[in-house]
């Protein structure tokens, strides 16, 4: 039996230590109150017939009645919350433009406010975008009464004991928190995203559509979808069919292809949360995978990506996979645009993402006409690498894309690439391409590549097998010890890399870390359109994608929509998140994520408990 009926006017005081109002990503403006307001028993959600507006309205709708939430996080303040004598019976949504399409730099701003002189609440926002995100806010905000008995006291359940089933009591003892509350809330970035990389290793379409949800909870708006590598080469084109059926994985007599079918289901479902998806086919590097439909297009594939003297600087790929595009063949260029014209069909977002990373040089001068080239024109890899990319950018520009490539081309090879290409920029400091006049999207892999800290992926490294910590050269010992640091020290199995060129691990905490706009001038960080955290799969599969996503890729949504500080300017704070980020990955769980754990479920049970600093004042 359920006490507290909405529909009951109760009003009385008592203190409140449970039911805290933790919302993620933190809104910019949160004013708040005193009061539980009760959601009626008819309680709905109003809005303008647009089409993706209701849609919206349908899933959380069925989120809320069927999340019914009740904080893990144990509020160390306590409070007393008065229960309000009236009901709340709509949410009333108001939009100013309803037909504006979903894009770069699109209005996401909101207002919501819940009154207590009122039975409407109202979510106001520009576009139908602001107001999906209003929704994210206004679904996190309500909450369930704990389930009583008779009596009035708690029910527990015991493992084997099957919970009565919660699905058929609608907007029954729901009710919010804090009121009244107003939330003024808009994203401090434009572009908040997530690439993912689906040729290392193979994701069905049902996980990439779970992250997309995951990355609507977050308010986090654009899925890169790193399609294509050296490894595999998963998209089935109708203009050149080859690739795939040459270059897909085969498992079990299937081949793992991404269909015309299932691009277009990706791209609408994803379209329907706010959420872009970006298509990258990385060029001229990392395309090993073109080799078995193209081989004479490429360069040194099928060989061992280091030379026999195992000498890096001699290598042949930045990583196993070896294979490069040959730059100086019509051909070439022939196929690639054919590849770039079709992908630019598929996918109707207005950007588009060209690689353009990590060129192996020598890769290029293992082939015979590459060599000879070079020869005639007195040309160096800097140079060859500047003609594909020119041709490449060619062939996006014809498409109608703005092009994205990552960094390397500006900030390593110092290619006069036009100022209206967007860089990503992954391995060098922001300001480095900021300050040569590109707009950025921040991904530094000092803080958000979430593949890194998992140890080394390659084959016959006997490294790992050492029983007794080296001895400390002795230059270094003594410098470690004037300096006071013996303990920064840490060969790989003794607390160093471990093997793993991105080492350490990303924790929650470091992803959260990053100041994207570092060491830049107010102007300068203008050119930050945003940033994206990324995950590459060589380590990652099905199995274990959600569990590296999340919840880490929820501090970083944080930090691209709430910003590094707040409105005061104060830095934002991880003692502060942490409670917050705690209840999240439950509330994630709850929806279907299946997010990494954070703590023990003890620490948010007892806050600050688990602080790694003495705090001042615990729940007694």
């Amino acid at each position: 039996m359920r006490l507290f009926a909405l529909s009951t006017a109760i009003t009385l005081s008592f203190p409140c230590i449970t039911w805290a109002t933790l919302l993620w990503p933190a809104p910019q403006s949160f004013q708040k109150g005193q009061v539980e307001l009760n959601l009626d028993t008819t309680f709905h959600i109003s809005a303008p017939k647009v089409k993706y507006l209701q849609e919206a309205i349908d899933r959380y709708t069925e989120l809320i009645t069927h999340e019914r939430w009740t904080p893990i996080q144990v509020n160390i303040t306590q409070s007393n919350q008065t229960v309000a004598g009236r009901t709340l019976g709509s949410l009333d949504i108001i939009i100013k433009d309803k037909h504006q399409a979903l894009e770069f730099d699109v209005d996401e701003s909101y207002t919501l406010e819940i009154p207590l002189n009122s039975r409407k609440a109202t979510l106001r926002s520009d576009t139908v975008w602001g107001s999906i995100r209003g929704l994210e806010t206004f679904s996190q905000l309500v909450q369930s009464r704990p389930e009583r008995n008779d009596k009035g006291e708690l029910v527990y359940y015991e493992d084997d004991q099957e919970e009565e089933d919660a699905d058929n009591y609608g907007f029954e003892d729901l009710f919010i928190p804090n009121a009244p509350i107003k939330i003024e809330d808009y994203p401090k970035y434009a572009h908040r995203g997530l690439m993912l990389d689906t040729s290392r290793n193979f994701y069905p379409v049902s996980d990439i559509l779970r992250t997309i949800d995951a990355m609507a909870y977050n308010k986090m708006n654009v899925f890169h979808w790193h399609i294509t590598d050296s490894h595999s080469f998963p998209l089935k084109l109708e203009s050149l069919p080859e690739l795939a059926y040459e270059g897909a994985y085969k498992l079990h007599q299937k081949r793992l292809v991404y269909t015309k079918k299932d691009v277009k289901q990706i791209i609408d479902y994803a379209y329907q949360r706010g959420v872009r998806v970006i298509p990258e086919i990385d060029m001229p590097a990392h395309t090993g995978s073109w080799a078995p439909a193209f081989k004479d297009i490429t360069t040194c594939t099928g060989i061992h990506y280091l030379d026999e003297s195992n000498d890096w600087s001699k290598r042949f790929a930045a990583e196993p996979g070896t294979g490069q595009l040959n730059p100086v063949l019509n051909k070439t260029y022939e196929i690639v645009d054919k590849v770039i014209t079709e992908v630019a069909s598929l996918f109707k977002d207005d950007w588009y993402h060209g690689g353009g990373d990590e060129p192996i040089y020598n890769c290029w001068n293992q082939d015979k006409d590459v060599q000879d080239y070079m020869k005639k024109h007195n040309a160096t890899g800097v140079d060859l690498l500047e003609l594909f990319l020119k041709k490449e950018l060619e062939s996006i520009h014809k498409s109608k894309k703005t092009a994205i490539l990552w960094e390397d081309p500006v900030t390593n090879d110092h290619l006069p690439i036009s100022k209206d290409v967007i860089m990503q920029v992954w391995i060098n400091p922001v300001q480095l391409a900021v300050k040569k006049g590109y707009k950025v999207i921040a991904s530094n892999y000092n803080f958000w590549y979430l593949d890194c800290g998992h140890g080394g992926w390659n084959g016959n490294d006997t490294s790992y097998d050492e029983q007794i910590a080296p001895k400390v050269p002795k230059a270094v010992a003594e410098a470690l010890e004037k300096s006071g640091e013996e303990d920064n020290y840490r060969p790989q199995n003794w607390g160093g890399s471990g093997g793993d060129w991105c080492s350490p691990f990303k924790s929650w905490q470091r992803v959260y870390s990053y100041d994207m706009a570092f060491n830049l001038t107010e102007s300068e960080a203008e050119n930050i359109l945003g940033g994206e955290v990324a995950l590459w799969s060589e380590q990652t599969d099905t199995t274990t994608l959600d569990a590296r996503l999340w919840p880490r890729t929820s501090a970083a949504a944080e930090i691209m929509w709430s910003g590094r500080y707040d409105e005061d300017n104060h830095k934002r704070d991880i003692g502060d998140a942490m409670p917050r980020i705690f209840d999240w990955r439950y509330r994630l769980l709850q929806r279907g994520i299946n997010t990494e754990a954070l703590q023990p479920l003890w620490c948010g049970q007892n806050p600050h408990m688990c602080d790694a600093n003495h705090y001042p004042v615990v729940l007694k």
